[in-house]
């Protein structure tokens, strides 16, 4: 509506014959111009009005006929017919009314401009907006000396002529500078109301405004019949409410809220929503979540996020996202972060809600009450000598198990050889670590106290090769690099683990130096790490088409160190890893890893994903994961345009081992130029327990306008990879 308020500012321009007709091109006499290159011109306005023929008396009336048109900057006048009274200071334009600037076109039956009140009125109007595109007619529009437009029987499409799939109207429809209001406004598909309602204001400028937004609707198995109103709320320029009353068949009445607000040092957002007495358990139901970010100085920043739910199976009921259901615990936590060209500085302290039943006792979490993390980092920049310092001081708590301190410091120190290409990199880090217990799970623990302080050398050789096929066409780089590591042993069995853990090798992993992430392990090692990347490149492009990965770690000596229940692995080397990522053409891609284990002579993990994707937003995508003894599971999807105006979208992800269907949906979606539908039913593993959701969901578009339903364009975001939405752009 905002565009539409601009486009009809330039009929005042009409308003510049208000100079008395100028007495210096028109005398007391009768005249006549009988071509239509005579010109009246207004300089103060630079605005020109030509005719076939002006006639006229000063100080009565002005009768001008055959090929109106009156000019001013973009904006085009064209008429019939017009007359001017000047006692009056009345312009009417009859006959083939035509408004128009590049914006946009008006056609009316006739205009009255009253120059001396500075206000216009149009009747029966037709009127296309170029931009958007929309068009619509209008019984009347008038304009005040403000420019304040009031419309009456006004309606919107952006449909084509002769089609009026959707329309929106209104039996009448003011606009202001900032916002504007309809009555009696309804919104019609297929000459079906499908939405009514008596009163509506919303904005004409950036600012937001208050007011009801768009319904979503849907259905579930464990949800049933899902209906939803929200309600948004301009509390004030730094500060809003979105209120969604949310009815649930199979649940009840759910109220959710979203509070944000922001101000020039600090920004937040709280959730809360709340079911009381849900159907199925008899129970309140709560979320409650907040963020908030405060920057107390160009230096100084507070972050606090907290979340609390009403239950395990919260996210599992009243949730269909497979990220909400799949959640084991929710974060309470505070941070004092302090940043400088050097150091880096972070305070705080958390705790965790666990919602997981399953989740064995060892791998919940210790609270973190408080922690200090700080990273400094310098450089000699007339030696190239590079050291630094990071380490954490914290104290773990956790019901039933080793509580305590924990004091780690690793300061380092390297250097970087740049020696024709190649680049060599020497480092020495200390790694020292102090627990102190205060209590734990037996009378030994409680006392106990340990300390480490352990070396780590490494050197890392990297270098970049580049070469230049024959036919000059494409360019390879080869990028070696080789990393060995020595820590030597230290008996860390009765270490506590606060938060340590062993994380699968992969490319990343294969290059650190302690094959542990946390402080409770630095695992003793005499390793070489090795690997190469080559990329092909076409010389047009600075992306590569294709690259291939290769690598692996020998070990030198067994190794000792190990967590709790870890199975001791001392074979000579680790898994050969390969990684391909090859763009075959402009529609298919391939990406391959793989980890073999020549030990045992089998594959440990293998993941292939391939996809098509064209010009016209056909996608097809085929995945597989395989992980030895714990993971076999392939996942497609696809978007297929079967009709100029119909597309076919599914998913199916299926696991081998538990024969189980993760998720799988299978929609349409229809298009053409003004509106379009999204409908899709889906099947989903909702509980932890194996249980399935089953859902349906349905989504109207109307271009130009909104939309009204479930937020299908989430789910088919996530579910489909590739899917950007365009087909509806």
């Amino acid at each position: 509506m905002n565009t539409s308020k601009q486009i009809f500012i330039f009929i005042i321009i009409m308003m510049i014959c208000e100079a008395n007709a100028e007495e210096n091109s028109i005398n007391a006499c009768l005249i006549s111009y009988q071509n239509s290159n005579n010109l009246l011109k207004n300089s103060k306005e630079s605005t020109l009005l030509s005719a076939g023929s002006i006639e006229g008396q000063l100080g009565k009336k002005l009768s001008i006929k055959n090929e109106i048109k009156v000019t001013s900057g973009d904006n085009t006048i064209i008429g019939g017919e017009a007359t001017f009274d000047e006692n009056g200071g009345i312009i009417r334009v009859t006959k083939n009314l035509i408004f128009e600037n590049p914006n946009a076109v008006i056609y009316g039956k006739e205009a009255i401009i009253k120059t001396e009140e500075k206000t216009a009125l149009i009747q029966n109007s037709d009127y296309q907006i170029y931009n958007i595109p929309a068009r619509g007619i209008a019984k009347t529009i008038a304009i005040d000396s403000d420019n304040n437009f009031k419309l009456t029987d006004f309606t919107y499409t952006t449909c084509t002529a002769l089609d009026n799939s959707w329309e929106l109207r209104a039996q009448s429809m003011e606009l202001n500078k900032d916002e504007g209001m309809a009555k009696n406004l309804s919104l019609r598909f297929k000459d079906w109301p499908i939405l009514y309602l008596p009163y509506l204001t919303f904005p004409l400028s950036d600012s937001r405004k208050s007011g009801i937004l768009p319904p979503n609707f849907g259905s579930s198995t464990k949800r049933g019949l899902e209906l939803s109103l929200p309600y948004y709320w301009n509390i004030s320029t730094n500060m809003d409410l979105k209120t969604t009353p949310k009815y649930m068949d199979k649940r009840g009445f759910q109220l959710s809220n979203q509070f944000r607000f922001m101000t020039k040092n600090q920004r937040g957002e709280t959730l809360l929503d709340f079911l009381p007495n849900d159907k199925q358990t008899d129970k309140d139901r709560t979320y409650i979540s907040h963020e908030q970010v405060v920057n107390l100085s160009s230096d100084w920043k507070l972050s606090l996020k907290g979340e609390y739910a009403s239950g395990n199976n919260y996210f599992e009921d009243l949730t269909q996202t497979l990220s909400s259901t799949s959640r084991t615990h929710l974060v309470r936590s505070i941070n004092l972060d302090h940043f400088s060209n050097n150091w880096f500085l972070n305070i705080g302290m958390d705790n965790h809600q666990i919602i997981n039943d399953v989740i064995l006792f060892d791998e919940k979490p210790h609270k973190r009450l408080p922690y200090l993390n700080f990273t400094g980092l310098w450089s000699l920049k007339e030696t190239g000598i590079n050291y630094g310092l990071n380490g954490q001081l914290a104290y773990f708590d956790k019901s039933g198990a080793a509580s305590g301190g924990r004091f780690h410091m690793m300061p380092n120190i390297s250097k970087t050889f740049n020696l024709n290409g190649i680049q060599v990199k020497p480092a020495l880090e200390i790694d020292i670590t102090k627990y102190n217990l205060d209590k734990g799970s037996d009378e030994e623990t409680s006392r106990f106290k340990a300390k480490r302080t352990v070396p780590i050398y490494s050197l890392d050789v990297n270098a970049l090769l580049k070469k230049s096929w024959s036919n000059q066409s494409y360019q390879q780089t080869i990028e070696p690099r080789i990393m060995a590591v020595y820590i030597p042993f230290h008996d860390q069995n009765d270490f506590p683990v606060f938060d340590t853990i062993q994380p699968d090798i992969n490319h990343i992993q294969l290059f650190r130096k302690n094959r542990y992430i946390g402080q409770d392990r630095i695992g003793d090692t005499s390793k070489l790490s090795y690997g190469i990347t080559t990329k092909l490149f076409e010389k047009s492009s600075l992306e590569p088409f294709m690259s291939l990965t290769l690598g692996q770690t020998h070990y030198y000596k067994e190794r000792k160190v190990t967590l709790p229940n870890e199975l001791v692995n001392n074979n000579n080397s680790s898994a050969y890893l390969a990684m391909m990522k090859w763009n075959i053409s402009k529609e298919w891609s391939l990406r391959l890893g793989h980890m073999w284990a020549s030990d045992i002579d089998q594959s440990m993990k293998t993941e292939t994903r391939l996809q098509y994707k064209s010009n016209n937003a056909k996608i097809f995508n085929f995945s597989y994961r395989y992980r030895r003894d714990m993971l076999r599971q392939f996942d497609t999807s696809f978007s297929i345009p079967i009709r100029d105006s119909w597309n076919i979208v599914g998913r199916y992800n299926y696991s081998i081992i538990d024969k189980k269907v993760f998720e799988q949906f299978i929609g349409v979606e229809y298009e053409t130029c003004c509106w379009g539908i999204r409908a899709v039913s889906r099947k989903h593993l909702a509980y932890r327990n194996g249980e399935s959701d089953s859902s349906f969901s349905i989504q109207f578009i109307f271009k130009g306008l909104g939309e009204i339903g479930m937020p299908i364009e989430n789910l088919l975001d996530r579910g489909i990879l590739g899917y950007d939405g365009t087909y509806y752009d």
